[in-house]
């Protein structure tokens, strides 16, 4: 059975790259098979869409009034550096998050809550092109390196890895009353 997965990295506006991948699993593989930039919400609802993702994982608060959450200071706590919902440049990137993750809901599409950077570090891995070659996950896209890689595109790169250890049970949630960030568990030693 094919199932698509795929990693947001949401940009605030629509005029800078909302990075966007998609790993597709299959019985005998997974693949990364699409890494781009996306503009619009349109765009990136319709995109998903059109790749038939029944999960992502999305690189942005997801709360619909922007505040402190307790998953964001349990996250501070645990030593993962995480810019709160309420922090200035944060409100915009939050909202737009809320509106997007609610709109692919309502189509059936599952949405979690992802932060790259954390994930990386969780996993005890530097890069997305290391967190793949440990995980397996081949790589169908044309040209990919992660050296030559803007930010935007790897970080939803490690975020659609977030939504595929959700699936294949190496992601790890982090937890509290108002919200939940999934990283990725320690990988070093699987």
């Amino acid at each position: 059975m094919t199932q698509a997965v795929a990693g947001l990295d949401l940009a605030a506006s629509p005029k800078r790259c909302t990075g966007y991948a998609v790993i597709v699993l299959t019985k005998r593989h997974s693949i990364l098979t699409k890494v781009k930039c996306l503009s619009t919400d349109e765009s990136i609802v319709s995109e998903v869409l059109k790749d038939e993702v029944r999960l992502i994982a999305i690189d942005a608060p997801l709360i619909r009034i922007p505040r402190m959450r307790d998953v964001d200071r349990l996250l501070i706590k645990l030593g993962f550096r995480v810019f709160p919902p309420n922090f200035k440049w944060m409100r915009d990137l939050s909202v737009r998050g809320w509106k997007i993750a609610e709109k692919l809901r309502s189509l059936s599409i599952e949405v979690i809550e992802t932060h790259p950077r954390s994930a990386l570090l969780g996993a005890g891995v530097n890069s997305c092109s290391g967190l793949l070659e440990l995980l397996g996950i081949n790589v169908g896209v044309k040209g990919f390196t992660n050296t030559v890689m803007i930010k935007d595109l790897s970080d939803s790169v490690v975020a659609a890895v977030v939504a595929y250890c959700y699936v294949k049970g190496c992601s790890e949630a982090v937890s509290t009353g108002d919200g939940t960030v999934y990283i990725l568990k320690k990988l070093r030693n699987m």
